[in-house]
């Protein structure tokens, strides 16, 4: 198993395995540590096959001759108790489902690797890392993509009161690929909206198992939620995932656009005998008990507004 995916399924016990480490004294007769900088990490990819290269890429894990030293949250300086020529691999880390307590490397993110990076005691190694996408039949699969420029794949339900329109102009997120958004916009007189994806997804049917994430990008100024609709034993089932809380309103528009990584596989791989999934967002964060005891609420002070851009379905099968 590639050890990317390998990390993204134990993460949270490197990471505890990592914090009691950072407790002890350097060991060895090294006393003192190169560091290594890492500002940020950069993605690079095919707009054609992977859609636009946005990404939220919080950490590196960083491994020294195959063996792990850390995961660090960006920008990092950290000590290293190596000196002389040395392989640094990096993998990219995101936060699972939008939590900062649930750090994983992204399992479609090919790691960087370099080779003979000299370390040099009480000095500083700069290292800028540029990652990839797995290649399309070789660790990474592309189900679905709705960036809004020429489509709209996302359709409304039935009891939806809007559905998506494609926006451009200071509106839209923007890069060399990208003009236009999706938006949904409910007036103060409106409940909710409710869409879904067009497509019908199967890859995942009479497998053992298979990693399955939607990335998005998103500005909104009111919590919304995204979930799998599947049908299995003559029933359709909804089930919401994630909430989305609101993005930051302090800054322009540009600044407003966040990103998430939602994981879909699990609920998929316990559920792998289900006719088809379809993704799903709405701004229904109601359950039956608060429709029948009133507690339904919505804010009245203004419109509210959600935008969406970059979707992405990626899967690999194992």
């Amino acid at each position: 198993m590639n050890r990317s995916f390998t990390l993204f399924l134990l993460s949270g016990l490197v990471c505890l395995s990592l914090s009691l480490a950072s407790c002890k004294k350097f060991e060895g007769s090294q006393t003192v540590p190169a560091y290594i900088h890492i500002d940020s990490i950069s993605l690079d990819c095919d707009y054609s096959v992977y859609g636009a290269n946005t990404h939220k890429i919080t950490d590196a894990w960083v491994y020294i001759d195959d063996q792990i030293i850390g995961c660090y949250e960006l920008p990092a300086t950290f000590p290293v108790l190596k000196k002389g020529p040395h392989k640094v691999t990096i993998f990219g880390g995101i936060c699972n489902n939008g939590i900062a307590a649930s750090r994983a490397t992204y399992p479609f993110y090919k790691r960087c690797e370099y080779t003979g990076i000299n370390l040099v005691e009480d000095s500083i190694v700069n290292l800028n890392p540029v990652l990839n996408y797995y290649p399309v039949g070789d660790g990474c699969e592309v189900a679905w993509i709705e960036d809004f420029e020429t489509t709209n794949t996302v359709l409304p339900e039935a009891e939806s009161d809007t559905s998506v329109v494609r926006v451009s102009g200071s509106e839209a997120w923007h890069s060399v690929n990208s003009f236009y958004s999706g938006k949904v916009e409910l007036p103060p007189d409106s409940l909710d909206f409710t869409i879904a994806t067009a497509n019908e997804f199967d890859f995942y049917k009479d497998l053992d198992y298979v990693y399955c994430l939607l990335e998005m990008d998103y500005n909104c100024n009111d919590t919304f939620f995204v979930g799998v609709q599947y049908f299995k034993d003559y029933k359709l089932e909804t089930l919401p995932l994630v909430k989305v809380t609101p993005t930051d309103k302090a800054h322009d528009k540009p600044q407003r656009w966040n990103k998430i990584y939602i994981n879909i596989g699990p609920l998929m791989n316990q559920n792998n005998d289900a006719s088809y999934f379809k993704v799903y967002f709405t701004s229904d964060l109601t359950t039956d008990e608060d429709i029948l005891y009133g507690n339904v609420y919505h804010p009245v002070d203004e419109r509210r507004y959600y935008y969406f851009d970059n979707l992405k379905l990626l899967y690999r099968k194992l």
